[in-house]
């Protein structure tokens, strides 16, 4: 038996998710919806020839029947979608960030907490194969002591007109976060935060360039997101610990090259070209792939809402701090 699939809001990023998805054969995608309904048949007409197609989300739910559904409609839908899913007791994937708001996150974490069936926040950035082993080899204390970690992507280009444009919080929340979540990752929960932001892209309503140093009780940590409007596409993770050192150079999204480079007893150890594009299809299918075997009761997800909100309180809390100008607590 096959794990019976739908997913709603057929935008850019559905692409990668049902490439994710037909990648894993025991899952099905019966049905993809869309509030414009043209988008869902161009969807279904490129991946899913089979599948059945729908503008409303409770519409389809209540057609379709399925085993589970992968939200990928805009933050401030998310509440009322995951809404309607969980009264008909379906397990869930919700892509980040979960909310637009922080208020907005905590009621939807409120509302799923206790849920028995699985809910997932699709945040995939730390899925990226390279990083992944980074952290696993600090877990095992490859690294020793990390002192400081820097998590940038500042994008040539700005998002397509929607939304992204038009929202109060503008890169941080909406790509900034993914570098947050890597952060917490590899270094867990923040003390404080000083944020700075700026206005570089016409377009864009809310900040497009976001600074952001994390203190750590023995690390800091700098996150850089923009939105620019230049041509020129900047990427970079490093980590720097007291035995190894380890720094990837190139777009952390849908480039054509990458580097990631492994420092160790004063020399280089590894030294690798990567794919940014492989790379980002990569995450999706090993997200996915983690969600489909906890819907099996084959294990645990890891982007749990729990998990989501630690990375939304700490990316709120750079808000707070650009807000007044001055370095802020990261609370629970």
């Amino acid at each position: 038996m096959k794990l019976r699939g739908v997913l709603y809001g057929c935008g850019m990023i559905s692409e990668f998710h049902l490439r994710g998805w037909l990648r894993i054969p025991e899952v099905e995608i019966v049905a993809l919806g869309n509030r414009t309904l043209s988008r869902a048949i161009e969807r279904r007409d490129a991946f899913v020839p089979g599948a059945r197609v729908y503008s409303g989300l409770a519409e389809m739910l209540d057609a379709e029947q399925p085993d589970f559904v992968d939200i990928l409609t805009a933050p401030a839908l998310h509440l009322e979608h995951c809404r309607l899913a969980r009264e008909r007791g379906i397990h869930i994937i919700c892509q980040k960030p979960l909310a637009d708001t922080l208020e907005g996150a905590r009621a939807i974490a409120g509302m799923m907490e206790g849920y028995g069936k699985v809910f997932a926040i699709h945040e995939n950035h730390r899925y990226r194969p390279w990083f992944a082993r980074w952290v696993r080899q600090a877990r095992e204390g490859a690294f020793g002591k990390i002192r400081f970690a820097k998590f940038e992507h500042l994008n040539g280009s700005g998002p397509p007109p929607g939304f992204k444009t038009e929202s109060e919080a503008g890169v941080l929340l909406e790509y900034g976060s993914h570098l947050v979540d890597m952060m917490r990752a590899l270094l867990g929960e923040p003390r404080r935060v000083y944020a700075r932001f700026a206005r570089v892209h016409p377009g864009v309503a809310g900040e497009s360039l976001a600074h952001l140093v994390y203190e750590y009780p023995e690390a800091s940590a700098v996150v850089s997101a923009a939105w620019k409007d230049s041509g020129i596409t900047q990427g970079e993770v490093s980590v720097h610990g007291e035995r190894r050192e380890a720094v990837y150079q190139g777009t952390l999204t849908r480039g054509e090259e990458g580097r990631a480079r492994v420092s160790e007893g004063g020399r280089v150890s590894e030294d690798e070209a990567r794919s940014p594009y492989e790379d980002y299809v990569e995450s999706f299918y090993l997200l996915e792939r983690e969600v489909t075997n906890a819907m099996l009761g084959q294990g645990q997800v890891t982007q749990t809402a729990a998990e989501h909100l630690r990375t939304v309180i700490a990316t709120f809390a750079a808000y707070e701090s650009a807000r007044r100008g001055e370095p802020v607590e990261v609370g629970a």
